[in-house]
């Protein structure tokens, strides 16, 4: 099963790991069949197939197939899909570069990337507290391939680390890209304050950004 893995993949414990990329080889299958590609007991199998479910990486369904109980069928979920390269990246670059070629298409471009994204934004972050929006914000940017991590601070604080970046080619060319997603992370504190503490793109290992409610 070799399949090029993304930095969140590889971070999985091994089991889950092999297991995700049996369910990609297989599609939609059973414990059984997995545990021969895995090299794994059955009941390992379907304990760990458990914990991914409660992550939101598999999706387990009932079906009947033939006589007797209906049997556990196991897929991976969309979220799970995230997890294995996309080329989103990629894609980006094209479509920046194209638009970098002609000067009257450049600003109308950006003007619109910006405003798709800060409307999906808006539509994301709608929990009630400041506290809600800020853990909102964290699984859209783990959807997204950044690996966050949230720490909380005393006082409606909280530091804000994205350990990998899925567009950190761009940025060189680009950096309009990392101020996009700066505008995203306010839209998640309206009112707040949003301070990015170090950045990749400045020789840091991550971003990482200090948020702070004022409500």
């Amino acid at each position: 099963m070799a399949e090029t893995l993304t930095p969140q993949l590889e971070l999985l414990p091994p089991a889950r790991r092999l297991l995700l990329l049996g369910l990609k080889q297989l599609g939609e299958t059973d414990a059984e069949s997995l545990s021969r590609v895995a090299f794994l007991s059955v009941p390992a199998v379907r304990a760990h197939l458990a914990g991914l479910a409660r992550h939101g990486l598999v999706s387990i369904t009932r079906r009947p197939e033939g006589p007797g109980r209906p049997r556990n069928r196991y897929a991976l979920t969309p979220r799970a899909e995230s997890l294995f390269p996309q080329g989103y990246a990629r894609a980006a670059r094209w479509l920046l570069e194209a638009a970098d070629s002609d000067p009257a298409i450049r600003k109308p471009f950006l003007r619109a990337l910006v405003e798709a994204r800060l409307r999906e934004a808006a539509e994301a972050f709608d929990a009630p507290t400041p506290a809600g929006r800020v853990q909102q914000l964290t699984r859209v940017l783990e959807d997204l391939g950044y690996y966050p991590l949230l720490e909380t601070i005393p006082g409606s604080k909280w530091r804000l680390t994205l350990r990998h970046c899925p567009f950190v080619e761009l940025v060189a060319d680009h950096p309009e890209v990392c101020a996009i997603e700066s505008r995203v992370i306010q839209v998640a504190l309206p009112g707040g304050r949003v301070e990015r503490t170090c950045a990749r793109s400045e020789g840091a290992p991550a971003c990482a950004y200090l948020l702070q409610s004022f409500r």
